[in-house]
């Protein structure tokens, strides 16, 4: 049976290259019982060979007229439908250098001539059993991407939700991986808005596996024009119930009473929120509770702080990711910088894009290694 230029077999199949006969006949003496052999007398014969059939392992000679060994495996290595292939030198090029540039070619071994039978049996089962180790791990790697990739639709999906209110808002998301730790949802619930930061601890896919619990209470409950106090509540209830010890969610809660003008805000974990009035800061909102999902019951049910708004101003909360990125020297971003940073774009009406302009700059070749979520309230 024949999968691609690879012929399924019970025996391995070997592609020995050498230019001497007599060498050939060795070979085929040693290895025509217990293998799959077919015997070449060129580099060019080789790359030729392995085009129409791909072999389990090739045994190749240095020295070769028109083409050596090293070219051949350099080629080969070019390749990405060859590299894969494990490659012997049988040599008798005895010199450390020699031998130092094939695995630096990419050969998986050296040996040099004369070899013993027992020798070149036991590095040949040694290789093909590697290369066979080293394909079905590629190919559970590759069955995993695909299961991944999967439940990262599904989530992704489940987290989309139709509820969210766009208006009087601006937000940046750049998540790390697909799935994001980080969670933002907005909605309408009668006269008020309702917003939640949530940032699970990690990042990735097993930190998204609470987005779509939190999300889909969140936008149920809101629809039901549940005070925002009681939808916390509940869901500090039902993480704190489904999810393991070591996954919870720090939040921040903002009910924005619209006919009063006066924001609620509670803060459980998560970074300070800041309050901008024509271009100045006017409140800093620090933490004052535990991530949700520790405690059966939130140590504090009372909002963090209650601010009286004016048109114009502007509230920005965000996830740790933003102020937690460092530079290469391992310096913190910081909350000061932060600070200048949203000052900037109050000033000119900025994107929020050019603030993660300037963190990918601050970082520099290190990268963001974290979630990152920034929510602007626009009074």
């Amino acid at each position: 049976m024949q999968i691609g230029n690879r012929v399924m077999n019970e025996l391995p199949y070997i592609l020995a290259i050498d230019d001497e006969p007599i060498n050939r006949f060795v070979l085929e003496d040693l290895l025509e019982d217990g293998f799959e052999l077919k015997l070449l007398e060129s580099g060019q014969a080789c790359l030729d060979s392995v085009a129409v059939r791909e072999p389990d392992l090739i045994l190749l000679d240095i020295n070769m007229p028109d083409m050596n060994g090293y070219e051949v495996c350099k080629r080969l290595q070019d390749n990405p439908l060859t590299r894969e292939i494990p490659v012997i030198f049988l040599t008798a090029r005895i010199q450390v250098s020699e031998e130092k540039r094939g695995f630096e070619l990419g050969a998986v071994d050296y040996i040099t001539k004369p070899f013993s039978e027992a020798l070149l049996l036991a590095r040949i089962k040694t290789h093909l059993s590697l290369a066979k180790s080293k394909a079905q791990l590629a190919k559970h790697n590759a069955e995993l991407q695909k299961e991944r990739a999967y439940i990262e639709r599904i989530i992704l999906n489940m987290r989309n939700d139709a509820d969210f209110v766009n208006e009087s808002i601006r937000y940046l998301i750049t998540p790390v991986e697909i799935t994001n730790g980080d969670l933002l949802l907005s909605a309408q619930a009668g006269t008020h808005r309702y917003f939640l930061i949530g940032d699970f601890t990690g990042h990735g896919l097993a930190a998204a596996m609470g987005g779509p619990l939190v999300s889909s209470l969140f936008y149920m409950l809101a629809s039901e024009q549940q005070p925002l106090e009681e939808i916390l509540q509940i869901l500090n209830t039902e993480l704190y119930k489904k999810l393991p010890t070591d996954l919870f969610m720090a939040g921040l809660f903002i009910d924005w009473d619209v006919q009063s003008s006066k924001l609620s805000i509670w803060n459980y974990g998560l970074s300070d929120v800041f309050h901008y009035r024509d271009n100045q800061l006017m409140n800093t909102i620090r933490s004052s509770g535990l991530a949700l999902g520790i405690l059966e019951t939130p140590v504090n049910i009372a909002p963090s702080v209650v601010l009286a708004v004016e048109k114009g101003d502007r509230i920005y909360g965000y996830s740790d990711g933003l102020v937690e990125a460092k530079s290469v020297n391992n310096e913190l971003y910081g909350k000061q910088r932060l600070r200048s940073a949203l000052q900037k774009i109050n000033g000119c009406d900025a994107e929020l894009s050019s603030l993660y302009d300037e963190l990918n700059r601050f970082a520099a070749e290190d990268g963001i290694k974290d979630d990152i979520t920034l929510l602007e309230i626009q009074i």
